[in-house]
């Protein structure tokens, strides 16, 4: 049985839009989830994740990558906060969304279960719509994203200090600006990857990283599988 001020929250995000929400076991089993997250998981409602794992809801790399943030969260008690990360939407579009973790423990101290929240971020264009200077900053963001582009640029563009920029970025968009740099540099990756059949290496210097191994590094990070794994598994291979 869930705490009850846990309860209470899995009550509130249940059916919350654009919000996935779900509470882990220490062995990783899920106690809940809300339909957002069932959507994601590819089950019909939430009550089918339940005492289930990643490994038996996402592919074998997802499911990894999972268990090791899970592992930092619960064993070490660092809390994920804010990570960026490129989520496969229900009907097969790529969302942003901004995912955070953290432990939650008995009078004791000790961890009994870990809570999970991931928020999809809308794109760049419909949140800066109110904030016209800000819009500015984005649009350099879009079109130079693959040089190694200063957050100051940004900031000279919107005519804002770098911590005002800092503020209204988090405001609008929810990430900072270097965040959203990184969220233009992954997408044309994977335009490219989808696209054309350029080598992997080629791929990573149009997107503005200095090498290969940088550029796997940052991608498996944020959308879970390397690029060259991505690429096999759009084409069916």
């Amino acid at each position: 049985m869930l705490d009850p001020s846990l309860a209470a929250v899995n009550d509130v995000l249940a059916t919350t839009p654009h919000v996935m929400f779900c509470i882990k076991a220490p062995d990783g089993t899920y106690l809940a989830a809300n339909q957002a997250f069932a959507d994601r998981a590819g089950v019909s409602a939430p009550g089918d994740v339940v005492g289930r794992t990643a490994h038996d809801l996402f592919p074998p790399e997802l499911a990894e990558q999972y268990a090791a943030q899970d592992a930092a969260v619960l064993g070490a008690g660092h809390m994920l906060s804010n990570e960026l990360e490129l989520i496969t939407r229900p009907d097969g579009t790529y969302g942003w969304f901004l995912t955070s973790k953290s432990r939650w423990t008995d009078h004791a101290g000790d961890p009994v279960g870990m809570v999970s929240v991931s928020v999809d971020l809308r794109t760049p264009a419909d949140a800066a719509a109110p904030h016209a200077q800000f819009a500015t900053a984005v649009e350099v963001a879009r079109t130079r994203f693959a040089e190694q582009l200063p957050v100051g640029d940004l900031a000279t563009a919107a005519e804002m200090s770098v911590n005002q920029l800092e503020r209204v970025a988090r405001r609008l968009l929810g990430l900072s600006p270097k965040q959203l740099i990184l969220r233009f540099r992954l997408e044309e990756a994977l335009r490219l990857l989808a696209t054309t059949d350029l080598p992997i290496a080629e791929i990573a210097q149009r997107c503005g990283y200095y090498d290969q191994s940088a550029f796997s590094r940052h991608f498996k990070r944020t959308v879970g599988v390397a690029p060259a794994t991505h690429r096999a598994a759009r084409d069916g291979r």
